[in-house]
């Protein structure tokens, strides 16, 4: 895309890579470029000086509508929903909408694997560029990877290159106008998120599928065949399917799936923990596997991969108490799952603003699992307060909950207080980190310093 001379305005700035590397690009690549965000100068300051030297003019603290009707083309942030009544306006004066994303595919002369899903996308994204980087084949990784500014990798990308990129419902969006996918898709699973955002599951769903839809005949695709919606788009896809079942124990392609002849499990010990983790490492084995990569690499890769910060992570053991950092667990599902990765007595962090999402079986899992919960304040706190009251009362078991805090630090202080030799002490939300914090990473990023500090 030809972006020499034109008015392009960035929405969106941020402090994870995206926004600032759309205005890079488009200073770059010889245009017009305003950067316009809601949040305050002194929060943006980095990315503001990360972009120093550059001709580009910053609106911070608000939007204007004159920006918007000033714009040709306008990149939105990942963040920013089409129905924004900004973006709105833009579109009815003629304006083309762009995302990072879409730009990136429409100049990237790579191959692409794109992950997406509800939970996994982000271990499985980096399992996999793990895997291929240990072969030897060049490989760079991207997309929705906090501080990673995926238009930035572009001089650095050859036809040989492969290039693996995380991909959320959002940046998804930004392919549908173009009618591309990644010419490997792979599908990690689909649980309610985000429908604070979306009209109901079918749209949120639908935006996902953005990976598969506009794969040729000859791309490739992956799909966790025990999740109901990823083993259903699998049926859907134009590309060659393979579904991956850690139930049935093995891989196979879309015609054998009624076939008792499956591809084993590359299973080597593997330091992560969680029935969830031992899906991502099938998915990411299998692609590896269909990328043409050596079971003996992909097998000594897994049996050194740790995970990814903020995700299940290991932060220290101090006195008998083993501290597990879970920042990006911003769904109750999420918070589930977590919960079901351990078997010691947990003392759990939990709590924040909801994204109203169905709790499911999570306060009951609280209320099995937990000696101890600490809730952080949030309107998610408050959805969540009264529902593990009701498990309680179900269970015949006393509540777990030992307060709700508005200090983080006064939380974690009461939950290091009742942490006991051989607990988990597991900073797991279920809910988005808005108010209290930057963002899940922030979040995560404070634990890790507090509990270096004890």
């Amino acid at each position: 895309m030809d972006l020499r001379g034109k008015r392009v305005l960035v929405m969106g700035l941020g402090l994870q890579g995206s926004g600032m590397a759309s205005a890079r690009y488009a200073a770059q690549q010889g245009a017009q470029v305003r950067v316009t965000d809601m949040g305050s100068p002194e929060v943006l300051a980095p990315s503001v000086r990360s972009l120093a030297g550059l001709p580009i003019e910053f609106i911070l603290g608000e939007h204007r509508e004159e920006d918007f009707l000033w714009a040709e083309i306008v990149i939105r942030n990942p963040g920013v929903p089409w129905t924004s009544p900004y973006i709105q306006l833009a579109q009815a004066h003629g304006a083309q909408i762009e995302m990072e994303i879409g730009l990136f595919f429409l100049a990237c002369p790579g191959r692409i694997i794109g992950i997406t899903g509800t939970r996994g996308k982000t271990t499985t994204t980096s399992l996999i560029y793990e895997i291929l980087r240990a072969s030897g084949a060049p490989t760079l990784i991207g997309g929705n990877v906090a501080g990673v500014e995926t238009l930035s990798l572009l001089p650095h990308i050859t036809p040989e290159t492969l290039v693996v990129l995380e991909l959320s419902s959002w940046q998804l969006e930004g392919l549908a106008p173009h009618k591309i996918s990644p010419s490997v898709a792979v599908m990690t699973n689909i649980y309610p998120d985000h429908l604070n955002t979306y009209s109901g599951m079918e749209a949120y769903a639908e935006a996902k599928a953005n990976i598969f839809r506009h794969q040729k005949a000859g791309d490739i695709a992956i799909f966790n065949y025990d999740n109901p919606w990823t083993r259903r788009f699998g049926a859907q896809a134009p590309a060659q399917s393979y579904y991956t079942s850690l139930e049935r124990g093995g891989s196979f392609p879309r015609a054998e799936a009624e076939s008792t002849q499956l591809t084993p499990f590359i299973f080597s010990d593997t330091p992560l923990a969680g029935r969830h983790n031992l899906e991502n490492i099938l998915l990411a084995t299998t692609t590896a596997r269909l990328l043409g990569i050596p079971d003996q690499i992909i097998a000594e890769t897994v049996r050194r991969f740790h995970g990814v910060e903020h995700r299940l992570a290991d932060v220290r053991k101090l006195n008998g108490v083993r501290y597990i950092n879970d920042s990006t667990s911003t769904t109750p599902i999420a918070g589930q799952v977590a919960l079901e990765a351990f078997k010691d007595p947990i003392v759990l962090i939990a709590g924040g603003n909801t994204k109203h999402l169905p709790l499911e079986q999570w306060p009951e899992r609280i209320v099995e699992r937990c000696r101890e919960v600490i809730l952080l304040s949030g309107s998610g706190t408050d959805e969540l307060l009264p529902a593990i009251q009701r498990a309680a009362e179900r269970a015949g078991r006393e509540n777990p909950v030992r307060g709700v805090f508005n200090d983080y630090r006064e939380a974690w202080d009461r939950a290091v207080q009742l942490a006991q030799p051989g607990d988990i002490l597991l900073l797991s939300p279920g809910f988005t980190s808005f108010g209290m914090f930057l963002n899940e990473f922030d979040r995560g990023d404070k634990f890790v310093v507090y509990v270096q500090a004890l």
